[in-house]
């Protein structure tokens, strides 16, 4: 008997048996900011056998606030790098492996593929429709996760539904969908939020009874609730099967961020040559590069390339201003 183990075996919901099952399930966890870290950090201590974990972001001085897996000498790092790092030496018996991508229709079903489960800990609705489509398409359990100002939602969904597009069935298919969350959180609700996803993990990948309400939690007013859900009978995801958010067909994505930053990302995913972008601007602009992004300021603006094209201009909202720079630099 693995001692590592023992408080998860000798529980009589759990066994042997079940710590057999989770040690040979493959999670998705995509997000890695207050949700994730907490997420990732309970999965990975109970011998989760392989993990996979996707940021598109790095470490930020504001994030240390609640996200538990960072301090402050990550900032400016990949928070998908930086997480397996740590985690890694949490516990070295878990296969885990990082993706400091985007998560987009073009490529949620090769991330999915193999997967077992898949825990939403993103901040944005877009991410999470595509996420719906992607796992109702293909079968695969997810769990839902939000916080917002003290309290926080969690919700497991499966392919038979009700998903989430039927508790949402007004969301728009094509345009830019708001994404920037413009409210305080308060540091104690993701860790609770992501205690509940854990939890209900571990109860879907040893085959327990998982919870089929949205749970809801207050943790200011300690208001604890159950909240049924209906599935949508004309439900154009879980119902119809027809996938809508998979086959938005992608073009160059301009968009404003929560923290006074735009984000652009190419229609395609690109293979850049960072070094070479790195040398054209050594010498003229104060620049900073490892394997998987090139960091420097330009024009009073903090700029973060990534190797698949993906740029986040922070110091502006201007989208205009950001194209500028984004042109600039790859010389388009």
């Amino acid at each position: 008997m693995n001692r590592k183990y023992l408080k998860h075996i000798i529980l009589k919901d759990f066994g042997e048996e079940g710590q057999r099952k989770i040690s040979k399930s493959a999670v998705l966890i995509i997000g890695c900011g207050a949700l994730g870290s907490s997420v990732s950090g309970f999965l990975v201590r109970a011998g989760v056998g392989n993990i996979t974990i996707a940021d598109r972001d790095r470490v930020e001085e504001g994030n240390l606030q609640r996200q538990l897996l960072f301090d402050e000498s990550d900032i400016g790092k990949s928070k998908a790098k930086t997480a397996c790092e740590k985690l890694k030496r949490i516990n070295s018996e878990v296969n885990i492996s990082c993706a400091s991508e985007d998560i987009m229709s073009s490529n949620i079903e090769d991330f999915v593929k193999g997967k077992d489960l898949v825990i939403d800990a993103t901040d944005n609705i877009a991410t999470r429709m595509i996420i719906n489509d992607a796992c109702v398409k293909n079968g695969i359990p997810w769990i839902y996760g939000g916080v917002l100002g003290s309290a926080g939602m969690s919700y497991n969904i499966f392919p038979s539904g009700p998903c989430l597009r039927c508790i949402m069935p007004d969301i728009p298919v094509s345009g830019e969908i708001p994404g920037c969350d413009t409210y305080g959180v308060i540091n104690t609700i993701p860790a609770v939020i992501g205690a509940i996803q854990s939890t209900q993990a571990m109860k879907i990948l040893i085959g327990d009874k998982p919870e089929t309400s949205m749970v809801r939690f207050d943790i200011w007013e300690n208001d604890f609730s159950l909240i049924e859900v209906e599935k949508n009978s004309d439900c154009e995801c879980c119902v119809k099967k027809n996938f809508e958010f998979l086959k938005i067909k992608k073009s160059e994505s301009v968009s404003v961020l929560c923290d006074n930053s735009v984000q652009i990302v190419p229609p395609q995913s690109e293979s850049l040559d960072l070094r070479k972008i790195f040398d054209n601007l050594e010498g003229i602009y104060e620049s900073d590069l490892n394997e998987l992004m090139l960091t420097f300021e330009m024009d009073k603006k903090e700029i973060t390339l990534f190797r698949n094209g993906r740029m986040i201009v922070k110091g502006t909202e201007d989208k205009g201003v950001a194209r500028s720079i984004y042109y600039r630099v790859l010389g388009l």
